[in-house]
């Protein structure tokens, strides 16, 4: 990975409730139609809005929008007087190198990045380095006391890389009951796995993709984890996550 884009500002975020309390004081604004339902969703449907994304011009007019029309629909604020709550938002920007090498088999091996693999972190500081990193295949990398199942027994993947694959071991197992088949579980999901591998000491982890197993293409995860991505400020900065996460291609894996 290198030099890693960090902008860490306080993004603006509203949930809007529209119900109604009846009180002496409220004041009628006659009935809630089709049409005024309508009205909001194109305006905030507006790419004008930015598709209302934080750090963004249009994610202040959303704010200032919403916030308007509570107020014109009598709704009292209920954030020490603001309809507004602070969210401390991270925007982070990775830029992977060009290209990932792997060295140690037959022959040296060279991936392309976004066509062969996709890298980023979580982790707020600006260069990731992951540098002769050993690479260690760890099934689909799940523990799952409930089915018996833990990919990491006796594996030592402290400060190595874990390839894993998506999904779980019910998948095309012909058996609806073991990790209930071809429905995938939270085990199988690329969410779960990006963290068990930094419970398990992980610095990097990469998901081979496979579109069946997945339900989506390639296509999707380049479009997906490319560019800036958000998440929630954390107080240690993501230093427990993997220093890097990513997936490659499964034509690229069984080079």
């Amino acid at each position: 990975m290198s030099k890693i884009k960090i902008g860490s500002l306080l993004t603006l975020s509203i949930v809007l409730l529209y119900g109604c309390k009846e009180d002496k004081k409220s004041t009628s604004l006659g009935p809630f139609t089709p049409d005024i339902i309508k009205q909001h969703i194109s305006v905030l449907a507006d790419d004008s809005l930015q598709g209302r994304r934080p750090f963004t011009v249009g994610e202040t007019k959303t704010v200032n929008y919403i916030s308007s029309e509570l107020k014109k629909a009598g709704v009292e604020p209920g954030n020490n007087g603001s309809y507004i709550q602070k969210v401390p938002m991270v925007e982070v920007t990775s830029t992977p190198s060009a290209n990932m090498e792997i060295t140690g088999g037959k022959e040296n091996l060279k991936f392309k990045a976004v066509d062969d693999f996709v890298a980023f972190t979580r982790r707020e500081q600006d260069t990731i380095q992951l540098k002769n990193s050993p690479l260690v295949f760890a099934g689909f990398g799940i523990v799952a006391p409930e089915f018996n199942w833990n990919d990491y027994k006796d594996l030592d993947v402290k400060g190595k890389t874990v390839v894993v694959l998506i999904s779980d071991p019910g998948f095309k197992a012909n058996d609806k009951k073991y990790f209930r088949g071809d429905t995938m579980t939270y085990y199988g999901r690329w969410t779960y796995k990006f963290e068990e591998a930094a419970r398990q000491g992980a610095a990097g982890i990469i998901i081979v993709h496979q579109t069946d197993a997945a339900s989506y293409g390639w296509s999707v995860i380049t479009n997906s984890n490319t560019g800036a991505r958000l998440y929630l400020q954390a107080a240690d900065k993501y230093k427990s996550r993997c220093k890097l996460e990513g997936w490659m291609t499964e034509q690229a894996a069984t080079k």
